[in-house]
């Protein structure tokens, strides 16, 4: 019985979003927003033999600048079939296929330092690397900035503005991800000068982004901050190429790159997931 590769339609998202909820421990609601609104089904590729789904794979087009890529997410493998080497087989396939249509890139995430091994064995190689800076919140600045007062789409621009050589996902999958943040305590504060995303954990603020002019423009958004929660310690996640705190903070690993096409330097290029 043959293998057959799809992009799902509406009456998959049952069972997907079931298949979802088994692998990665969440509820159904939340496996149906992954799959309908964050990756879109248009989005969804599923490898199926005898009408019933082997593995699926979100692959969502992005741009940078005038280049095109695509970011793979919930690499997913039927229980009883992991091992046999279905998801390397189903990613080579689609190296092969969005090369072959003109794409430029493939990005992605791996969940775990065993899946970014394996990724390497396919073309991926590590890039956009993280620094984690922790530092106690200045005091003592004229601390002006607006919370909660970004759109999405003021957000994407103000990233881009900040980071433009940036990875752009589509925006329904911002909105849904930044919709996600705000259920779990987001709170944005920004004002002409830059802007953070941070949640409170106690007396620590915990910065998923900050994008601002200088090291000033930074300590004034966090001042505001502190100034808003009482809170007065920030831990913040900053791109390897960002200009704050230089030489500070703890480095990290994060995302993939594979060239589809002739490489391109990725030292200025951004790509963050606000998940």
């Amino acid at each position: 019985m043959g293998t057959n590769l799809r992009r799902a339609q509406p009456a998959d998202l049952g069972p997907l979003a079931a298949l979802r909820t088994e692998a990665y421990g969440t509820d159904e609601p939340e496996a149906r927003a992954w799959l309908g609104q964050m990756i879109g089904l248009d989005n969804v590729l599923v490898l199926e033999r005898g009408g019933e789904p082997m593995a699926l794979l979100g692959a969502v087009p992005v741009d940078c600048g005038h280049r095109r890529g695509i970011w793979f997410s919930g690499m997913l493998t039927r229980p009883e079939l992991r091992g046999r080497g279905v998801m390397k087989n189903l990613l080579a396939a689609c190296l092969r296929a969005y090369a072959q249509s003109g794409y430029d890139f493939a990005v992605t995430v791996p969940e775990t330092p065993a899946a970014g091994r394996g990724l390497q064995g396919l073309g991926f190689r590590s890039a956009f690397p993280l620094r984690i800076v922790r530092k106690p919140i200045p005091r003592g600045l004229l601390a002006q900035a607006s919370f909660d007062a970004m759109t999405v789409r003021r957000l994407l621009d103000a990233r881009l503005h900040y980071q433009p050589a940036c990875v752009q996902l589509p925006e329904h999958t911002a909105v849904e991800m930044v919709t996600r943040l705000y259920r779990r305590g987001l709170t944005v504060v920004s004002n002409q000068r830059g802007y953070g995303l941070f949640c409170q954990e106690g007396e620590v603020l915990q910065f998923m982004e900050l994008q601002a002019d200088n090291d000033h423009c930074a300590d004034v958004l966090l001042q505001a901050a502190r100034e808003k929660t009482g809170a007065t310690r920030a831990s913040l996640l900053l791109a390897e190429n960002q200009s704050l705190y230089l030489g500070a903070g703890k480095r990290c690993s994060y995302g993939m790159i594979c060239f589809l096409s002739k490489p391109f330097p990725v030292t200025d290029v951004y790509f963050r997931l606000l998940v």
